[in-house]
């Protein structure tokens, strides 16, 4: 009964963000335990020219270390990720799965100027960045109580990993907000001054993900819902609009 509890649980993640939590489960596991190799997964250009390994273009941003940071990575990926496909990409999944592929090309290329190898910072910080823009108005709660409007909450995650790490610049949560950035300008912003859609959603993904009817969900003519950026004011940990954050860790 309770692993049927525990699959059905499962499956009711949307499939785009669930896809995303198995893979950084499954190849953050593998070199824990001997399968794989991290040798076999770091982002390596030579690796993908000269030797064809094109998986490396897509392992760096699943693969996290066995520790107490992956759990709050995952924790974000969930709770962000959720969110993010059931509301601001309401029954749209093939939207949803393109914003992650077109992030991660950007973060890609960032990460060869930048010589980052793994890069699961990058794509967690772009959901966070277009989560925070979906609901700039929302009151979220940091470390002890700390509040602020979520369009500030990327900035506050990478102020908080500069501090912890001792002055490091985290290149690659800089480039995940980045990437992400890109993609509301030329899907949102630039759409919104008059100018086309320069990043429309591939046909195939449309093909791969159907879109679904959602109640409460309009149809631009553009194929997004009417209300996808629309600034969800619900504020303060007592309405659901925040997270209480314990202590504070560090984001991988």
């Amino acid at each position: 009964m309770a692993e049927n509890e525990l699959l059905a649980a499962y499956r009711s993640i949307p499939i785009v963000t669930r896809s995303i939590l198995t893979a950084t489960i499954l190849l953050s596991l593998a070199p824990a335990f001997g399968i794989l190799s991290y040798q076999l997964l770091f982002l390596s250009w030579p690796h993908v020219i000269y030797r064809f390994q094109l998986h490396r273009l897509l392992t760096p941003f699943f693969v996290k270390g066995l520790d107490f940071n992956m759990l709050f990575d995952l924790y974000f990926l969930y709770t962000y990720g959720i969110q993010l496909e059931t509301t601001t990409f309401a029954g749209r999944s093939a939207d949803f799965a393109w914003f992650i592929l077109f992030t991660s090309i950007i973060s890609t290329i960032g990460g060869h100027f930048l010589n980052l190898v793994m890069l699961s910072q990058s794509l967690l910080l772009a959901v966070i960045y277009l989560w925070a823009q979906s609901n700039s108005e929302r009151i979220v709660s940091f470390m002890f109580g700390f509040q602020f409007k979520a369009i500030y909450f990327p900035w506050v995650l990478i102020a908080y990993s500069f501090v912890i790490s001792r002055a490091v610049v985290p290149w690659d949560m800089i480039v995940g907000i980045a990437s992400a950035h890109l993609y509301y300008f030329l899907n949102h912003v630039y759409p919104g001054m008059g100018g086309p859609r320069l990043i429309p959603t591939p046909t195939l993904l449309y093909k791969l993900l159907p879109r679904q009817e959602v109640a409460g969900a309009t149809f631009a003519s553009n194929g997004e819902t009417a209300n996808m950026y629309r600034v969800n004011t619900a504020g303060g940990s007592g309405s659901g609009g925040g997270h209480q954050w314990g202590r504070g860790h560090r984001l991988g």
